[in-house]
């Protein structure tokens, strides 16, 4: 990887795209006590880009401050050594098998204590659909030590060992799938306490029926509640049934998008699948929750295969 060694520590970049020059994403500052040196390997996995760092010494690491703007978060795992994150006042320890997400729109400091291995991820605010409110929010919240999110250290601990032997199309199906993990572990946290049984039902009909006409109306029928009730159930969570709908669909159809196997089905035929039958409507709310035509989102993601 790029290394250039400067007075006040090494800048490192490309680490995050090996064809990158200094891009604003992924240029750092490190500092360190002795001559930097670490092994670096990065990896693709669809639109979730991984770099695996192992060092022997301690580290403090900057992001380089740029006037391009960026919509990028970091979701680290400390696989070896410990560390510290500190960002907007928060500070969070890290120790081995621990994961920590933050955002690249604001300053960060990462300190780590070698001998460490570091797996970064870098995923994109607009097409994972994590708000970078969402995800500050969860600054002084240790997200490993939920139920959930165990589930996905654990998971991105045996993709630090299996990469190599993925193909593309696995690596894209596993990058989706760190995303979804990831998105649940933040709504776990959100929630703050278990789901009642009836909603859990309701948002497993939901997940069950995209494909049809939906209304708040039909969903309310279906489980024998008052409209009145279901938006209520709704509204204590942060969003409305209709943009739970939404939302649901357009993840669905990003993902099939994204989907090698039907590169064969127009872009209009793939949101029809999931209930989005008006190509201009849809191709309007593809735009405003992942900032890129949908054609444009489709050609990014398999130009990576």
């Amino acid at each position: 990887m790029p290394v250039e060694h400067r007075e006040d520590g090494a800048l490192v970049f490309g680490y995050l795209d090996t064809n990158a020059t200094r891009h604003p994403r992924d240029s750092v500052l490190v500092r360190t006590k002795v001559r930097y040196h670490a092994e670096m390997r990065s990896h693709h996995f669809g639109l979730l880009v991984a770099c695996d760092v192992v060092g022997d010494d301690w580290v403090q690491v900057r992001p380089v401050p740029s006037p391009v703007p960026t919509t990028q978060h970091l979701l680290g795992l400390l696989l070896s050594g410990s560390g510290t994150l500190e960002q907007s006042g928060h500070t969070m320890k890290l120790q081995s098998g621990e994961f920590v997400l933050y955002t690249g729109v604001r300053p960060f400091q990462l300190e780590l204590n070698g001998p460490y291995r570091y797996l970064v991820m870098t995923l994109d605010a607009a097409t994972t659909s994590l708000a970078q409110a969402t995800v500050g929010a969860t600054a002084d919240t240790r997200l490993s030590h939920t139920p959930t999110g165990r589930v996905l250290a654990a998971a991105l601990t045996e993709l630090v060992h299996s990469a190599p032997g993925l193909g593309p199309v696995s690596r894209r199906e596993v990058g989706e799938h760190i995303v979804y993990l990831l998105r649940t572990v933040i709504r776990d946290v959100d929630r703050g306490h278990e789901q009642s049984p009836l909603f859990e039902q309701i948002l497993e009909y939901l997940d069950r029926h995209l494909a049809e006409n939906l209304s708040p109306a039909t969903v309310a029928a279906a489980h024998h509640v008052s409209l009145r009730y279901l938006h209520r159930l709704f509204r204590d969570r942060g969003e409305t049934v209709c943009e739970h709908i939404r939302r649901r669909r357009l993840e669905r159809i990003r993902r099939d998008l994204a989907d090698p196997d039907l590169i064969h089905l127009p872009v209009y035929s793939v949101a029809a699948r999931w209930g989005l039958r008006d190509p201009s409507h849809f191709g309007k709310l593809f735009r405003a929750e992942f900032a890129m035509s949908p054609r444009r989102f489709r050609d990014q993601v398999l130009d990576r295969e």
